[in-house]
């Protein structure tokens, strides 16, 4: 039979045992837990979009201007998607990371039911809106717009 002596010393050592695994600790010392954030990513914050008009000569566009107000910093990207027929609309974009600070703005158009097709090349125009990062990895990130499919503009973008 064990003696009290023992019971007693097996008793105290669990209490500390617990108590050192507890946040507060038994003699109310503090356990410091770190938390890391998430670093903060390029975002696609805002779009706006046309359908398809006819015009002469179609040609991919794309535009960038980059805006800093109380919000933090955004690059504004404008541009024109060559659509084979005006009854084309665009749909939103989407920003997608596609590597380590690499990103891409895919725009893509599809055909309408809503106007009636015209046998007419045309264009669609947008502009999207894209926050960039005020620190962090990703302040400095590559962005890459895509027009159906194809790469037609890549650029370095940085919050500096």
């Amino acid at each position: 039979m064990p003696s009290k002596r023992s019971v007693l010393t097996l008793f105290v050592a669990t209490l500390v045992f617990l108590a050192g695994c507890s946040d507060a600790g038994f003699l109310g010392g503090k356990t410091d837990v770190v938390t890391e954030k998430k670093p903060e990513e390029p975002k696609l914050v805002g779009a706006v979009l046309t359908g398809g008009g006819c015009v002469d000569s179609p040609t991919n566009r794309v535009q960038t201007t980059k805006r800093t107000e109380n919000e933090g910093s955004h690059l504004v990207v404008t541009g024109n998607v060559s659509v084979p027929d005006a009854a084309y609309s665009l749909e939103r974009p989407e920003l997608v990371e596609t590597g380590w600070s690499n990103y891409t703005l895919r725009v893509s158009s599809n055909r309408t039911t809503e106007k009636p097709q015209r046998d007419c090349v045309g264009l669609a125009n947008y502009t999207a809106t894209v926050r960039i990062p005020d620190g962090g990895p990703h302040k400095t990130f590559t962005l890459a717009v895509v027009h159906d499919g194809e790469v037609v503009h890549r650029e370095n973008v940085t919050s500096q």
